[in-house]
């Protein structure tokens, strides 16, 4: 179904994941698990995929990454119709606080799971869904 190269995976365009997420339920969970193949959760931490509409059905591919406390979480969103890029975003675990906290042009899994590494330490210090977006945020700039 899905070669298990790493650099197709990274060559596909937004549209190319759309037509694996119309092909239906089977092709997308395949696509996602590949993606989650690529990608290290903390220790303790849960990730979980979408694989029909359990988190609103935006992005071909999401993972959710969950640390212990769930205080909030991470989802890492394919390209497709609602943006071009692969997203990196934010979300209180109520879901009033989004944050995008990065956005690129081609999947990366060395910059999602340095990012994953850091928001490890910071759920360690039970920071909240503001204080770890404007950390990275400053970081970003520094």
């Amino acid at each position: 179904m899905f070669s298990r190269n790493l650099d197709d995976l990274k060559a596909m365009l937004p549209g190319e994941f759309e037509e694996w997420r119309e092909r239906g339920e089977d092709f997308r969970r395949t696509l996602t698990h590949e993606v989650m193949r690529h990608l290290i959760p903390p220790e303790h931490w849960q990730m979980n995929a979408e694989y029909r509409t359990e988190f609103g059905g935006l992005f071909p591919v999401q993972c959710r990454f969950s640390p212990p406390d769930a205080q909030w979480y991470l989802c890492v969103c394919s390209p497709g119709e609602c943006s071009p890029a692969w997203l990196a975003v934010l979300v209180s675990d109520c879901g009033s606080y989004v944050r995008m906290l990065s956005s690129m042009e081609v999947f990366s899994p060395e910059a999602i799971n340095a990012l994953l590494c850091h928001l490890s330490a910071l759920a360690r210090m039970r920071c909240s869904a503001a204080s770890v977006a404007a950390l990275i945020a400053e970081e970003a700039t520094a």
